[in-house]
C-alpha cells in the first residue's frame, strides 16, 4: 500500500476531508491509462453486459435495473457522469480516476472484483460496524447455498449484542448450518476449528467501532485465534469518509475482501465505491432484506448501472 497523504490533500466534493489515501491507492490506474483525468459522458454499455446485469440482479426493492431492451443512459440529458458520481458523494480523486472511458471500464480499472475465499480450509470472519449487515450477509451465503461443501456449514456466533444469537438462529432456522453460541466472554472456540469434515466455518464477529481500541482488540483476538479470512461488510448510505476510515483500519488488520450490503435501502452508494477503492476486493452485493434472494456477485457493469439508476 502506498504511503498515505494528509487529509488536507484529500477533499471531498462537499468540502469534507477524506482522511485515508484513496488517491495513492488509485493513482497508478491514472498513470498507466494515459487518459486525461477529466470526467466525460459515458458511452453506452455493451449489450452483452447489459443482459448479464439484468439477469443477475433483477430488481433491488424500489430501485429497478432497466430491462435488457433499454439502453444505458444518464438519468437526465443535462447531467454529466461527474454530476451523478458527485451525487453519490464519491470523493474527487476517485471520480477523476474513473474518467476517460465509459463508466463500466472506469470501474473495472479502479476497483478489484472477485469471489470470497470459500472452502480453502480457513474460516471466514465477517467484520464491520454495528448494524452494517454482517449477520444477514453471512446468513445469505448459507441460505443461497453459496458456501456449499460436502457437509453443513458451521457458524460461530461471536456477537455479544443482546439478541444477536437469537437473530442468527432465527435467520438460519431450517438450514443445515450448525450454530455455536460463542458470544460470551471466554468462550472456547478452538475445538470447533479441528474440522476433519471440511466444513466451511463462518464467524459472525461483534460490531465494532474502529476508534475503540478495546473493541478492535477483542475482535482481532477472535480472528487471530481462528486464523480466519477477514471480510468487511460496508452498507450503502454510509458516509464515504467513514467507510474509507473503516476500510483502511481493517485492511491494516488483514482484510482483503468486502461485501456491499443494504443496496436496496439507499440511493447513494458512494460508501461502497470509496471503501473498495481503498484496496479491497469487492465480492457480493445484498439488495434485499429477504434471506433467499437479492444476493449476487457484483461486477463493473452492475455497479455502473446501479450508479446511474438514481431514485
Amino acid at each position: 500500500m502506498s504511503e498515505s497523504v494528509t487529509s488536507s490533500e484529500m477533499t471531498h466534493n462537499g468540502g469534507t476531508d477524506i482522511s485515508i489515501s484513496q488517491k495513492n491507492l488509485i493513482a497508478p490506474s491514472l498513470e498507466t491509462s494515459g487518459r486525461d483525468p477529466k470526467c466525460q459522458q459515458p458511452s453506452v454499455l455493451d449489450k452483452d453486459e447489459e443482459t448479464r446485469v439484468d439477469a443477475q440482479t433483477g430488481t433491488r426493492g424500489d430501485l429497478e435495473v432497466p430491462s435488457s431492451d433499454e439502453q444505458d443512459s444518464l438519468p437526465l440529458p443535462s447531467l454529466m457522469i461527474e454530476d451523478v458520481l458527485k451525487w453519490h458523494s464519491i470523493p474527487t480523486p476517485i471520480i477523476e480516476s474513473l474518467a476517460g472511458s465509459d463508466l463500466t471500464t472506469g470501474i473495472d480499472r479502479v476497483l478489484n472484483f472477485g469471489d470470497l475465499p470459500l472452502n480453502d480450509g480457513r474460516p471466514i470472519a465477517f467484520c464491520g460496524a454495528s448494524g452494517s449487515g454482517k449477520t444477514l450477509s453471512l446468513s445469505k451465503l448459507i441460505a443461497n447455498n453459496i458456501c456449499t461443501t460436502s457437509t453443513n456449514a458451521l457458524v460461530l456466533a461471536c456477537d455479544r449484542t443482546p439478541g444477536s444469537y437469537a437473530k442468527i438462529s432465527s435467520s438460519l432456522y431450517g438450514t443445515s448450518a450448525e450454530i455455536v453460541d460463542a458470544c460470551f466472554p471466554g468462550a472456547v472456540i478452538e475445538p470447533y476449528l479441528d474440522n476433519p469434515a471440511g466444513r466451511q466455518i463462518l464467524i459472525d464477529l461483534p460490531g465494532v467501532c474502529i476508534y475503540a481500541k478495546k473493541q478492535m482488540s477483542e475482535v482481532m483476538d477472535i480472528v487471530d485465534r481462528t486464523k480466519a479470512h477477514l471480510v468487511l461488510v460496508i452498507p450503502a448510505g454510509m458516509d464515504p469518509e467513514e467507510a474509507a476510515d473503516i476500510s483502511a483500519a481493517f485492511i491494516e488488520k488483514g482484510a482483503t475482501h468486502m461485501i456491499a450490503s443494504r443496496l436496496e435501502q439507499s440511493g447513494r452508494i458512494g460508501s461502497v465505491i470509496t471503501a473498495a477503492a481503498c484496496g479491497l476486493s469487492l465480492t457480493y452485493g445484498s439488495y434485499s432484506s429477504s434471506l433467499n434472494k437479492g444476493f449476487s456477485l457484483l461486477s463493473p457493469g452492475i455497479l455502473a448501472r446501479r450508479l446511474l439508476n438514481l431514485p
